[in-house]
């Protein structure tokens, strides 16, 4: 029961304020107790089905998929592929330590940002996301197992993409990195595939509550709840770390 709470609490955090994955490995390592591979290779497993979700649900949303988009999703692949290839000769330490200063630097830049984050509408224009953020965003989410949105979401918000834009986006690579990612852990030594999808199927609830939840929420109030919500992340694996 406390599992699916917790598997439901970070589903709202993804579809609300786009980070929320971010807080799946460190449940799963420090409370259920699992080595840090193993939780690695079941986090990334676990937002195969979010991603599903969000995909078939772009025709719905308010910011559907353009060519773009689907050229930046393609170069997810070989950088999740190269980020999980690197993350197998990486020490434990070094992951945390990975981990903690990438969730802290976005999450500090969202907190300190002097401005409220536009939370849709679009005043001036945004560069769009093409393959070379695709390939960051794949390399990056897949070597700190994070699935996507808590790189794209923070990165394009800060760039000035409306936050619910920016959220929707960062569901959308969840699939690509995640099912690549995957693939790489199992052909490296294997995933607990049961417990992997298991908790991303209770993830989904979460994750369609929160995109219900986050238009009504002022922009600002998410854009510091998401920069929190990194640095607390940040401070757990930096202990981690050392």
């Amino acid at each position: 029961m406390l599992s699916a709470i917790a598997a439901f609490t970070i589903g709202a955090l993804i579809g609300g304020v786009g980070v929320g994955g971010v807080l799946l490995a460190p449940w799963l390592t420090q409370v259920i107790g699992l080595p840090l591979r193993d939780a690695l290779g079941i986090t990334m497993l676990a937002f195969v089905l979010p991603g599903a979700v969000a995909l078939l649900m772009a025709g719905r949303a308010h910011r559907r998929l353009t060519a773009r988009d689907g050229w930046m999703l393609l170069a997810t692949i070989p950088g999740a592929w190269l980020g999980t290839a690197l993350l197998g000769w990486l020490p434990a330490s070094a992951v945390y330590a990975i981990l903690a200063g990438a969730v802290m630097l976005v999450g500090g830049r969202l907190v300190l940002s002097a401005r409220p984050v536009p939370v849709s509408g679009r005043s001036i224009p945004v560069p769009q996301p093409g393959p070379g953020v695709g390939l960051v965003t794949g390399f990056a989410s897949a070597i700190s197992a994070t699935g996507g949105p808590m790189v794209l979401t923070p990165w394009m918000v800060w760039r000035g993409l409306p936050l619910l834009e920016a959220i929707l986006l960062g569901q959308y690579v969840q699939l690509p990195i995640a099912v690549t990612a995957s693939v790489a852990n199992w052909r490296a030594g294997g995933i607990d595939i049961v417990a992997g999808l298991s908790i991303g199927l209770m993830l989904v609830p979460g994750m369609l509550t929160g995109q219900r939840i986050a238009p009504v929420l002022p922009g600002i109030v998410l854009g510091r709840v998401v920069g929190v919500i990194l640095i607390g992340a940040g401070v757990v694996f930096l202990k981690k770390a050392l």
